[in-house]
């Protein structure tokens, strides 16, 4: 027997027994939740409603969806599902950790709610949660483990799990993305004035990162999830996912059901219906592959819905665009007086970053450039939040400094649905580049156009130049004035630092999949990363007009030497494809 049969046995033999162990830990995790569920979460803090029995059922259901799973036999479906109620975990333990900093801003009515302006500390209820979430985490981490290695199959069962990812990976990420925007949304309404219901964006910080990171890791894990090579663990992640939303949405429907002074809000409804999309597509199971559709006249699998994806994805950009055109042309505030409502310095940066998807969205549409503006939209699209935060800023400082005289006008709400739009597009372009790195495998190191896919030029130095620069840039205020203090990421942090933390990332990520892409995906997703810095450095020209005494800042420098770095980066890429 060869040395890697005796691998693949030693594995084989060792996966029940950590998938023993993860299950275990998964089970100390609903001890701990159910718990912290029990046991008060805040000193002297009274419930909103009895949701006690709900939250231990909610806090059981990840074992027992796994275990049911694993005492079948679906030891991938049982891994998977623990790996996807993980990759809550993180947000969910930074959302209950907002007890321990203000419990008075936080809208849990299930866990407490306020009923007076003393100040109230966090009880053991508290840690236990937070224990629990840790526990999870582990318990993903021992199940991925267990699951190891994806088994071989043969060409038949291959080519019908391939088919199956192909046609319902967008529909999973649209889904999860669904979900995300359900869970930001404002849980329900409420007329007490101790219980003050905000989205996630108006509410405190320790509350919008949990929120953040909930939303972030939903469409990344479920995308991932499909993309894997194994179905069950694929089908497992997307259950496990369904069930830790729904810890999350389940308790704010019934609260805006239970609470006399609340009422029910859209946030939980949008999110329960992405949870059934998540689950009715997990519920699915690849029809048999036949010579007629999915496959070419070799035999071989092939990708149909490619030219649909990318269809798709401009679909999603235009409409992006758009909403973004209505966020920057409308009022973002209303008066009841004759006096006309300011409006934000950062609405014609909205309507450049909207100007700019919609352009690449239109490129999407012609088969000679739709794949070389694929990768350009999937890092161009964070402008939109990059604006879309700096506007919504205009509108909370006004509305809740004027004292009930000034309102959120129709360019709040265009901006908003902007910013989801343009995270649906995200969303579609990494779908598709997904589903365009998997026909590309088949060229045998050729891209779209047929050059060599090894890189001929090292571009780490102009690489970690441009992400060094990146970082200064965003981190540095590009407009400076006598009486105007820019939100930064360091200082003065803000509604406008969310943009541009999203904005960062997007370029560091971008930057970070140069090496590892074709030459013509690299020069795209490059030419992305020029965009979104000329949009950041872009603000200064967009709005100094609306700013007295305004000059350029550092950031606005620092934006340009970065731009320079990408542009030196592009021309080495373009070199060693020649060359090659």
């Amino acid at each position: 027997m060869s040395s890697r049969a005796l691998d693949e046995l030693r594995l084989a033999e060792r996966r029940p027994v950590v998938l023993v162990a993860a299950l275990a830990m998964s089970g100390l995790a609903a001890l701990l939740l159910v718990a912290g569920s029990l046991v008060p979460v805040v000193d002297g803090a009274a419930r909103g409603y009895a949701a006690q029995p709900v939250l231990v059922v909610l806090a059981v259901l990840p074992l027992v969806v796994a275990a049911a799973f694993a005492l079948r036999g679906s030891t991938g479906l049982a891994s998977g599902v623990l790996v996807g109620v993980a990759a809550l975990a993180p947000g969910r333990a930074v959302l209950d950790l907002q007890f321990a900093v203000d419990p008075s801003l936080t809208v849990r009515p299930e866990l407490y709610l306020p009923s007076d302006l003393l100040e109230h500390s966090a009880a053991a209820g508290l840690w236990f949660l937070v224990a629990g979430h840790v526990a999870t985490a582990i318990a993903g981490v021992l199940a991925l483990s267990a699951h190891g290695e994806v088994s071989e199959q043969d060409a038949t069962e291959q080519e019908g799990a391939t088919r199956w990812r192909q046609r319902w990976l967008l529909v999973v990420v649209v889904a999860a993305v669904v979900t995300a925007v359900g869970l930001v949304m404002a849980p329900f309404g409420s007329d007490d004035v101790y219980l003050l219901v905000r989205n996630a964006f108006e509410g405190p910080a320790v509350a919008l990162t949990g929120y953040l990171l909930l939303a972030a890791a939903l469409p990344l894990g479920a995308a991932l999830a499909v993309s894997a090579g194994s179905r069950d663990l694929a089908r497992g992640c997307l259950v496990g996912l369904a069930v830790a939303a729904a810890t999350v949405a389940v308790p704010a429907l019934l609260a805006g059901v239970s609470l006399d002074s609340a009422t029910l809000g859209a946030g939980p409804v949008v999110a329960l219906a992405g949870i059934a999309g998540l689950v009715a597509v997990a519920a699915t199971r690849p029809a048999d592959p036949s010579p007629a559709a999915g496959t070419d006249e070799a035999g071989e699998a092939n990708l149909p819905g490619r030219t649909r994806l990318l269809a798709g994805t401009g679909g999603a950009a235009l409409v992006t665009a758009f909403l973004a055109l209505l966020g920057a042309v409308t009022d973002q505030l209303s008066t009841a007086g004759p006096v006309p409502p300011p409006d934000s310095p950062a609405r014609w940066l909205l309507l450049a970053a909207g100007l700019l998807v919609g352009v690449l969205g239109i490129a999407m549409f012609v088969p000679a450039l739709a794949l070389r503006a694929r990768p350009v939209l999937s890092v161009a699209w964070a402008g939109v939040l990059m604006a879309g935060t700096a506007v919504l800023d205009t509108a909370i400082t006004a509305t809740s400094v004027a004292g009930g005289i000034v309102s959120a006008g129709p360019g709040v709400v265009w901006t908003w649905l902007a910013m989801i739009a343009a995270v649906v597009t995200a969303c579609c372009a990494v779908v598709a580049g997904i589903v365009e790195r998997e026909d590309a495998d088949e060229g045998l190191g050729t891209d779209e156009d047929g050059h060599g896919t090894a890189p001929a030029l090292n571009l780490l130095t102009p690489l970690v130049a441009a992400g060094v620069l990146a970082v200064a840039a965003f981190g540095m205020p590009v407009v400076v004035a006598p009486d105007y203090v820019a939100a930064g990421l360091w200082t003065e942090f803000g509604t406008p630092s969310w943009g541009l933390l999203a904005g960062l990332l997007t370029v560091l990520g971008a930057l970070t999949l140069v090496p590892r892409s074709r030459p013509g995906a690299a020069a795209g997703l490059l030419a992305g990363v020029v965009c979104l810095l000329g949009l950041h450095a872009a603000a200064l020209p967009l709005t100094a007009g609306d700013i007295d005494g305004a000059s350029a800042g550092i950031g606005f420098w620092l934006a340009l030497a970065a731009i320079v770095a990408v542009l030196v980066t592009a021309a080495m890429t373009l070199a060693g494809r020649r060359r090659a």
